[in-house]
């Protein structure tokens, strides 16, 4: 009866899916929170004058193959940027980015979500397609928060998930 139990137990552990095990992080500098899957770390780093939280990956290859590329960061919104301006500007094409798949706009939450594909060339003329997941709120009148969760575009299906995760829970504290 015992070795059922732990037969049964052990079974139940190796189903346990990575997201199961995530745990939430905090940043204690800007109070954004989010969702951090098990083994993926956290590197605070600066990109144009603004604190940026980078998700890194835990392997090699999803950094690398997979080009994984996650940033979390709160910035001052332009002068006549809106959330409805955003929308209506993913939902056409512009230069190397594709219009769109998804876009919605919650004007009760003040939150944005949309999902896209871009372009760009690479070393040797290669063009890589990028598959975007990204999540604008606005917290206030001078701060939005911005979450950009990206792949290669054939990887992301892979990593899906992991990168819903973490960009679908980003939110701010109270400061």
């Amino acid at each position: 009866m015992l070795s059922i139990f732990r037969m049964t137990a052990l079974a139940a552990l190796l189903l346990i899916s990575p997201l199961a095990l995530a745990a939430s992080y905090v940043d204690p500098v800007s109070k954004i929170r989010f969702t951090l899957p098990a083994g993926w770390k956290v590197r605070p780093s600066m990109a144009s004058g603004a604190r940026v939280l980078r998700v890194i990956p835990p392997k090699a290859d999803q950094r690398e193959r997979a080009a994984i590329d996650v940033q979390i960061g709160l910035r001052k919104p332009r002068r006549g940027e809106t959330l409805s301006r955003l929308a209506a500007g993913f939902r056409e094409n512009d230069g190397d980015r594709e219009a769109a798949n998804f876009v919605r706009l919650n004007q009760k939450t003040g939150r944005l979500v949309t999902e896209y594909r871009d372009g760009r060339f690479v070393s040797n003329r290669l063009w890589i397609v990028r598959h975007n997941l990204q999540v604008m709120q606005l917290v206030d009148k001078s701060r939005l928060l911005e979450a950009r969760c990206a792949a290669n575009a054939s990887e992301f299906r892979t990593y899906r998930r992991q990168m819903e995760a973490i960009c679908l829970s980003v939110a701010v504290g109270k400061k």
